[in-house]
């Protein structure tokens, strides 16, 4: 019989030579005890004991094309992210890796295994993959609410697969501390809309991920829909806040009102009828986690030199 240990190391030898991906870890169900309800794992699979979570690291060149939309003003750039960096080739490439490393475990086990979805691609409801990274030992949280991890910073995204097979979690991470809100001030100085805020104990969402404390913002959606929905002059071709075209010319402040711009800007002005979602992403973009000054700073992919916002 293979020991537990064997067959953890084989299902990650596997999924880092064949399945493709960058990092892999393992979080035992008893990690996500603090869960919402509807979104624990055993609500996708009944009897689920084991998650295991991967990521993949996001290519720098599709990353950096954000930059070129803000700091030099060529828009028609800003689809490459999408494409590869977001619900594109990102996406599907964590959607093939989850298939092939459920069907090694199942057959490796003869246990059920249940891959999540990498974000909105199908319409499935899904469970929060940024927490399941962080529960698994291959990230933690920023004050931007994103998962980090240490060699690729925010520039990372991931997929679950939920499996009934019993394996031992990972570590939680508890190298350097990759945000520290306190002396950092990056994402929330670059948010256009003030969405994420600077660091107050009193705007965090505290909580804690098997027994480790954690804390990020708790940010504004609405603001942040705004600025991801081309609402702001900054992210379209009009020149115009797109806002100021509602019967009620002020910033979003309720879901209902973050709706109906969503609706009347994406669905009812032909103008915008194919606008993207994906017109902002600053906090994830230019977060110095993950060796941000020397992969893309002092490369001179990005001008704007963010560590002005960084206490010493």
């Amino acid at each position: 019989m293979i020991h537990p240990s064997e067959t953890k190391q084989q299902i990650k030898d596997f999924a880092l030579a064949h399945a493709k991906i960058d990092k892999i870890g393992v979080a035992g169900i008893e990690r996500f005890n603090g869960a919402p309800e509807g979104y624990h794992p055993t609500d996708f699979l009944p009897g689920c004991k084991s998650a295991i979570v991967c990521a993949i690291r996001l290519p720098d060149g599709a990353v950096q094309a954000v930059y070129r939309m803000l700091e030099d003003r060529r828009l028609h750039l800003h689809g490459i992210y999408p494409a590869y960096g977001y619900t594109g080739a990102a996406n599907y490439t964590l959607l093939f890796a989850a298939m092939r490393i459920a069907r090694f475990v199942e057959r490796l086990t003869g246990e059920a295994c249940a891959p999540i979805p990498a974000g909105p691609t199908h319409g499935a409801k899904t469970m929060s993959l940024r927490h399941s990274a962080v529960a698994a030992g291959i990230a933690e949280f920023g004050w931007h609410g994103l998962a980090m991890t240490p060699e690729f910073g925010t520039r990372n995204r991931f997929c679950v697969i939920l499996t009934t097979a019993e394996l031992e979690s990972d570590p939680l991470y508890d190298g350097p501390p990759l945000c520290d809100p306190v002396k950092c001030g990056v994402c929330a100085a670059m948010c256009p809309t003030n969405a994420i805020g600077k660091y107050d104990p009193k705007r965090a969402r505290s909580f804690d991920v098997g027994g480790k404390p954690c804390e990020y913002s708790m940010f504004d959606g609405n603001r942040c829909k705004m600025a991801t929905s081309g609402m702001f002059a900054e992210f379209n071709d009009s020149g115009r806040d797109l806002y100021d075209v509602f019967a009620n010319p002020h910033p979003i402040h309720t879901e209902a009102d973050g709706l109906q711009a969503f609706y009347y800007t994406h669905m009812n002005n032909n103008f915008f009828m194919h606008a993207t979602s994906w017109k902002c992403g600053y906090c994830m973009m230019y977060c110095p986690a993950g060796n941000w000054k020397e992969r893309f700073f002092d490369t001179g992919l990005s001008k704007i030199d963010t560590r002005k916002y960084i206490k010493d």
